[in-house]
Order: structure tokens, then C-alpha cells, then sequence
């Protein structure tokens, strides 16, 4: 039997997921900052396990920040994706951070370039999946990877299922109290693919019995695939109708009272979808 276990980061309220057999482990995911990753390293040697992988997720920068520091500390351990959408969404999306400012604060994962040969080499470092699957070598599961959905939180997003132990890993297709990214470059369209492949993968895993694991809060049963539904249902209906960005803020607050991230995941999300005129 694969053990799964979470790892809650503290900025974004993001998760890191160690999947293990007896011997040996594969981390999921690395954090949105360095310092976060060096206690997520430490605690994956703390394990006594070998680091046999590293997968990211999608290509948002809160999954993959931590990389610098596991090249470091795990400099064997193959970094891997489910496609080449995702390798250069993450190498696109460190481009744009590193040209508004982003990065200054995590100047060892800028991209290296002619112009900063000392950067981070994500072309090089990071692989792509020659086949669908992840394995450990003493585990008899095997855990399948599926990135071919819409374009909906992100514009590439993989997931991992292990059907043996009714286990689906969702990442950032399921927010578990958390308020959901829906900022730039996750306009309605997008939002109405997400809510599409949401009710997708509850039909594939009908029955009782499945976990689902989230990129944001702790895992929960089919409730939560239901609950992630309804928040951006609601979420569209909300900014459809809000006269003001401050209106539709306090209308999500007051029907998810208690999420986190209204001050940025929220705050972000309804900026983009609610445009204020400004008067001279």
C-alpha cells in the first residue's frame, strides 16, 4: 500500500504531498517559498527514506518554488511533469515573475539565461514523463497520471489517481476551505471548464469509499469534489451581479465565512472579474 501524506505549507496555504512505500518516497509538489522547502527537505529526510522523484503538479508558482532548494539537497532525485505544456508553463510563468519583480526575493530560482548563466536551469533539470505513471519500487499500485483537462484554474493541470486505494490527488482543481485562484487568466470560460471537469472526475470515481486530496486544504470525501462545484457557481454569480469589486469581496466572505486567502486569493480573483469604472 502507497502511503499518502500531507505536508501544509504556510504561505498560500499550499500542500506538498509525500507518497511512500517502505523504503523509498516521491514528493509532490515543493512550496511556494525557499524557506518553506528547507523544513519540507528536512522533514523528508527526517522520513529515512530515499527520494527516488519530485513531480510538479502545474505550473503555479506556489508547487514549485522549493525546486532550488531540492536540486541542493536531493541533486539525484529526477524532477519530473506530466507534459510539456506544464515544463514550459513553469518556465514561462518564472520568465514573467522574474520581469515584474517577482523573483527578488528568490533571486537563485530566476531562469538562467545568456544574461544570467548563475540561474535556475528549468529546461535542464526538469523532465517529462515518458509514460503516464509514477511508480515506487516496492509499492504494488500503480499511480496513474492524467493531465489531458480543459484549461480551467490553470491552462495545464495533471492529477494523480491510485484506484486500488480509491485515492485521487486533484491539486489545484479542488480548494478545500481555501478561497479558489480565479484571477488572471481564469476568466468565465475557464471557470465553467473547471466546474465541467469537476463533474468528470466525480463520475469516474462514483461509489463511496474515494479520498480526495486538494492543492489547498486538507482532503475529504466526495463532498468536497460537490463543495468546489458550488463555490464557483457561485463565485460566477457573485461577480455577474456585484456592483462593486468591495461588494462581491463581502458577499463571498459572508457565504464562505472562515476560508483562507481572502486577502489574496479572494482579493486577486474578484479584481479580475469585477471592473470598476473610475471617473475623472
Amino acid at each position: 500500500m502507497i502511503e499518502i501524506q500531507r505536508y501544509a505549507g504556510q504561505e498560500a496555504n499550499v500542500n506538498s504531498y509525500l507518497l511512500s512505500d517502505a523504503e523509498n518516497v516521491i514528493v509532490i509538489d515543493l512550496l511556494r517559498n525557499s524557506n518553506e522547502a528547507v523544513a519540507l527537505a528536512d522533514h523528508v529526510e527526517g522520513t529515512g527514506k530515499k527520494l527516488v522523484s519530485i513531480f510538479i503538479s502545474h505550473g503555479h508558482p506556489d508547487h514549485y518554488i522549493g525546486l532550488g532548494v531540492f536540486r541542493r539537497r536531493f541533486p539525484d532525485a529526477p524532477v519530473k511533469v506530466a507534459s510539456t505544456d506544464i515544463r514550459d508553463d513553469i518556465i514561462g510563468f518564472s520568465q514573467w515573475m522574474e520581469s515584474v519583480g517577482w523573483l527578488d526575493a528568490e533571486p537563485g530560482m530566476k531562469v538562467r539565461s545568456n544574461k544570467n548563466p548563475g540561474g535556475f536551469d528549468y529546461a535542464g533539470v526538469i523532465q517529462v514523463l515518458n509514460e503516464p505513471v509514477l511508480r515506487l519500487p516496492l509499492a504494488p499500485s500503480t499511480i496513474i497520471v492524467r493531465s489531458d483537462y480543459a484549461g480551467g484554474e490553470c491552462g495545464h493541470m495533471s492529477t494523480l489517481s491510485i484506484p486500488q486505494q480509491s485515492a485521487f490527488m486533484a491539486f489545484d482543481l479542488l480548494y478545500n476551505r481555501v478561497h479558489a485562484w480565479c484571477g488572471p487568466g481564469v476568466d468565465k470560460p475557464e471557470i465553467r471548464n473547471w466546474i465541467q471537469t469537476l463533474s468528470q472526475i466525480a463520475r469516474e470515481t462514483g461509489g463511496e469509499g474515494w479520498t480526495f486530496y486538494c492543492g489547498h486544504g486538507r482532503e475529504g470525501g466526495h463532498e468536497v469534489v460537490t463543495n468546489m462545484q458550488h463555490y464557483l457557481e457561485t463565485f460566477i454569480a457573485v461577480t455577474s451581479a456585484a456592483e462593486s469589486r468591495r461588494a462581491a469581496i463581502m458577499k463571498m466572505k459572508e457565504l464562505f465565512p472562515g476560508f483562507a486567502q481572502d486577502d489574496f486569493l479572494l482579493l486577486h480573483s474578484v479584481n479580475f472579474h469585477v471592473k470598476e469604472s473610475h471617473q475623472p
